[in-house]
């Protein structure tokens, strides 16, 4: 269905001006939840800056559909009466701050990390059983537990898929994930989130139990790996196997192809868990998810030690290329194979003829620097100088590190401090007038991204130095909270990425919802979409969390996975 605006705002038909930097741009603006000011105020920036804002969405015509933050893709099929989301490589589908940074830039901005992604939607597909398996359509969606095959056409076939159920979405903010159906051999992968179920495990072969819930209560059928401790990790008895698989993935997911990269990911995971090393042909054929096609390279890295597609990848001086330039923070796949597209093929190249944008110019600048691991006791030096930057300004304020230093690893790629004030109140003003200090100070020399529209929360990211020869740029978020939301945020922001969706998921099979703002009961969902948001549940601490959802207390050294 065409979706209209007001009429007479602008003809769906006006041909925009030339000399503007949006004049590649027709936008369909979607006004729920942006409200009829603010998108009165984007068309006549569209227009005036060259582009042109439609009046409806014409199929075809309008290049990006914008919408409001907080939409998702089922909300917005439903709002626009979509059987599904239009093809991404005719249509964006981009969030509302991506065109007001485009006019505060005053540049087109590279939209793919604003895009909603609207390849996994799947509400209301048709699966077809029979008596042991359930034929999908792979064009679409691979199966997360059955049988994939990663075909040569770039879209991985199934088979074997034991499930009767509908497709799932899990609810997140920052995660880009793919669905996946709901099935016994659901696998986790660190590369690619699946869905409600992802943080499940019940892979043949994986001798490990999760420690049994406190209180009585009983979780959900699935090895959860939220209920396990990361303190002694498997073995991963086909390593020689795994290593070229994520390299595989690791090209196809900078490439853009996510099917092949979601295929890979999986075996990978299931791999990772079967507890001897792969010798033949037929044990790889036979484990649970893995199709002939990905059984073949399997063996054939088992036999020769090689793996020829890889070869061939990466001697490619495209891919190159891509995975150089998708190392530069604020560079995502898109614009890496744009560049490419444009025969450039080094940073020299993208210094001298690439479009920046001012994140970009800043990823660029430190290329090398961000790129490398800091030792901890450097991260620990980072959290001192804003640990007392802020005591400064109250004594009382919290402020701790999170992420992997919280978790305990020797080496970090960033630091993310958080902060609150035990009042609940004291923490408000504290986010400018820090920055400021930190700036002041010369300890950060370049911002690169400032958050104030999360909830109560505010977020920076941005760059650090500490004082001294020699030493490195480093990256560093600072995130500060309202003092109820602090336990749910510091779990959030300490992670693994991987134990985080283990507990979303676990926290929605129980009827629940949990994210970085707080664990919420009495949530309804209707066809695994969120009805009601549900009411908020006490957590003052990170073991009120666990206890809620029935778990033992996993401190940070044992989330590691």
């Amino acid at each position: 269905m065409k979706r209209k605006f007001e009429e007479g705002l602008h003809n769906p038909e006006e041909k925009c001006a030339k000399s503007g930097f949006l004049t590649e741009v027709k936008a369909y603006i979607v006004p729920t939840g942006i409200g009829k000011t603010r998108c009165d105020l984007f068309k006549r920036q569209l227009i005036n800056n060259g582009g042109e804002a439609c009046t409806e969405y014409i199929p075809g015509h309008v290049t990006h559909v914008v919408i409001d933050e907080k939409i998702d893709v089922e909300r917005l099929c439903r709002i626009m009466e979509w059987e599904s989301p239009p093809n991404p490589a005719n249509c964006k589908i981009v969030r509302s701050l991506w065109l007001s940074h485009c006019l505060r830039d005053k540049h087109l901005i590279d939209p793919s990390s604003y895009e909603l992604d609207a390849s996994r939607y799947t509400k209301n597909r048709d699966v077809t059983t029979s008596k042991d398996t359930v034929q999908l359509d792979a064009q679409h969606n691979p199966s997360a537990g059955g049988r994939l095959d990663v075909a040569n056409d770039g879209q991985p076939s199934t088979s074997s898929v034991k499930s009767d159920k509908n497709f799932k979405r899990s609810d997140s903010l920052d995660q880009k994930k793919i669905t996946s159906p709901d099935q016994d051999t659901d696998v986790e992968s660190d590369y690619v989130p699946s869905g409600d179920e992802e943080g499940a495990t019940t892979s043949r072969g994986d001798s490990e139990q999760p420690t049994a819930p406190p209180s009585g209560k009983s979780l959900p059928k699935g090895n959860w790996v939220c209920a396990r401790s990361s303190a002694a990790p498997r073995v991963n008895y086909n390593k020689h196997i795994t290593d070229k698989l994520e390299a595989l993935a690791k090209t196809y997911e900078n490439t853009n192809d996510k099917w092949r990269a979601f295929g890979y990911a999986k075996a990978i995971s299931i791999l990772k868990s079967h507890r001897k090393e792969i010798k033949t042909f037929e044990e790889a054929i036979s484990l649970p998810g893995i199709g002939k096609r990905l059984a073949e390279k399997i063996w054939e890295i088992v036999e020769s030690g090689e793996l020829r597609k890889l070869n061939e990848l990466s001697s490619s001086d495209e891919i190159k290329a891509i995975n150089l330039f998708t190392n530069i923070w604020g560079v995502g796949a898109t614009t890496a194979r744009c560049w490419v597209a444009q025969s450039l093929r080094t940073l020299d190249d993208v210094r001298e003829k690439a479009n920046l944008t001012r994140v970009q110019k800043i990823g660029l600048k430190y290329y090398d620097e961000l790129l490398d691991r800091m030792p901890r006791s450097e991260a620990g030096e980072i959290e001192k100088v804003v640990k007392e930057t802020t005591q400064s300004i109250d004594p009382d304020l919290i402020c701790m590190a999170c992420g992997s230093y919280k978790r305990g690893k020797s080496t970090c790629g960033d630091v993310d401090v958080l902060i609150t004030h035990p009042d609940g109140k004291s923490h408000k003003g504290v986010f400018s007038r820090l920055l400021a200090m930190l700036r002041q100070s010369g300890f950060l020399t370049d911002d690169l991204v400032r958050q104030e529209d999360s909830g109560n929360q505010k977020k920076y990211l941005g760059v650090c130095q500490l004082p001294g020869d020699g030493r490195f740029h480093r990256r560093l978020d600072i995130i500060v909270v309202p003092y109820d939301e602090f336990a749910c945020a510091s779990m959030y922001f300490t992670g693994s990425a991987h134990f985080n969706r283990s507990m979303r998921n676990l926290a929605g099979k129980m009827g629940m919802s949990l994210n970085e703002h707080g664990l919420f009961a009495g949530v309804i969902r209707q066809n695994h979409e969120k009805i009601t948001k549900g009411y908020p549940l006490k957590t003052p601490d990170e073991a009120s969390i666990f206890k809620h959802l029935g778990l033992t207390y996993r401190p940070p050294s044992e989330r590691d996975h």
